[in-house]
């Protein structure tokens, strides 16, 4: 009942962190981990109230810095990563989804979380039987994965990319949302050599088909986000793309991500993929600049009622217009931001 009541309300939330719940729900889990060998314990009982426990903390720690901070400093981080290697999928779901709220403060995922030992679990939880399992822990990956955490390097040295590569196929799409979420944060701020590893594995067919999956537009939007990562700021990933691809499958997939008819997220990123080619290279914004039906597409979004689109459409205008080298100053780029979720 609390959880529902602390539910999406910032304040309550904060009225609840203030009242002492968070303090009280960590002395739950310390009684019940006292009592893990103990006889004449429900232990199926108190396995659902380590769920439970789980579940209302991370509702409060949802929106508040403030809360996180007071479950970190109360050890949550520890019992979570225990709580990741327990027999009942409920409470690795659980956890994950608790810990996916904690890691989302920039401060703590660069302080605390690197000492947690949380990332050897987790990964493992990637590739649990239970599609609930895989589901939460593969959007709290995706925390972990922005270019300002630390555990990012050692995720990349456990094989992490082959994980996901794998994780693609998955007949889950919620899943496969979220590791194409993780390769859109691995691919900001990364060099040639991580690029290609990527490329390489994840596929650039495989991005491309996912760009166009039908009825699916969560997809379509997360794999274009990555295609557009994939190019930025990188002669090595627009070589990739166009080599794989050609010219013609290209165009194509910038026509249909900048549709009328397309959701705005969808032609943020074709629109910004499209930048990031045109700012990069000369020879392939020519490209671009070749198809009449694309160039109009762009222009028309300059007034599109989204801020975001419009913005877009402009830097891509800017870019096709200056076909600027980086031999003749700085260029501009799109960068996208790793993001959390």
């Amino acid at each position: 009942s609390l959880g529902y009541l602390c539910h999406e309300d910032a304040d309550i939330q904060l009225a609840a962190k203030n009242a002492g719940v968070i303090s009280e729900l960590i002395k739950i889990l310390v009684v019940i981990e006292g009592q893990a060998d103990a006889d004449f314990v429900d232990q199926e009982l108190n396995m659902r109230m380590v769920k439970g426990v789980f579940l209302t903390l991370g509702t409060i720690v949802s929106t508040n810095e403030e809360c996180r901070r007071k479950a970190v400093e109360d050890q949550a981080l520890v019992y979570l990563v225990r709580a990741m290697g327990h027999s009942d999928s409920g409470v690795k779901a659980a956890a994950c989804l608790c810990t996916r709220y904690i890691i989302r403060s920039v401060s703590i995922c660069r302080t605390h979380v690197p000492e947690s030992g949380i990332l050897a679990p987790l990964m493992s939880l990637l590739q649990d039987k239970t599609a609930d399992v895989q589901v939460t822990a593969s959007a709290t990956l995706v925390n972990l994965l922005t270019d300002f955490s630390p555990l990012r390097a050692d995720a990349l040295k456990a094989g992490l990319i082959d994980i996901l590569a794998k994780l693609l196929s998955s007949p889950n799409s919620t899943v496969c949302r979220n590791v194409l979420w993780s390769i859109r944060n691995l691919l900001v701020g990364i060099d040639d050599d991580t690029r290609r590893e990527i490329i390489d594995k994840i596929k650039i067919e495989t991005l491309f088909s996912l760009s166009s999956a039908p009825h699916e537009s969560f997809l379509q939007e997360h794999a274009l986000g990555a295609l557009r990562n994939v190019v930025v700021d990188s002669m090595l990933g627009i070589n990739a793309v166009f080599d794989t691809m050609g010219n013609n499958r290209v165009i194509e997939l910038l026509r249909q991500a900048t549709r009328s008819d397309a959701e705005s997220a969808i032609k943020v990123h074709g629109l910004y993929l499209a930048n990031n080619i045109a700012v990069r290279s000369q020879e392939h914004c020519e490209i671009i600049v070749g198809d009449e039906w694309l160039l109009r597409s762009i222009t028309s979004h300059i007034t599109n009622s989204s801020s975001e689109v419009a913005i877009a459409a402009l830097w891509c205008i800017n870019s096709i217009a200056s076909h600027r080298l980086p031999s003749q100053g700085q260029h501009e780029s799109d960068g996208e931001s790793a993001e959390d979720v």
